[in-house]
């Protein structure tokens, strides 16, 4: 898994959540979320998870939130 970067307007270190909403029937989503509790900013990756669900899908949520928090837009 990559290496979580400091928040890039503030640099406070981030924190992690993960939470998990019962959708009804046989579907859940778990959202992956990485917050900076000094400015408020965030992203989210929503999981959907059905009966095949697996852990690697999991994963793979888990490095797209990181991979999108950690992304820095260089500007000339």
């Amino acid at each position: 898994m990559s290496e979580l970067k400091r928040c890039p307007f503030c640099g406070e270190i981030p924190r992690t959540e993960v939470s998990v909403t019962k959708m009804g029937g046989s579907e859940d989503h778990v959202d992956f979320t990485i917050h900076c509790t000094n400015c408020g900013t965030e992203k989210t990756v929503r999981l959907k998870i059905v009966a095949y669900a697996c852990f690697l899908d999991v994963e793979k949520a888990q490095e797209q939130v990181i991979q999108a928090w950690n992304q820095r837009v260089v500007t000339e």
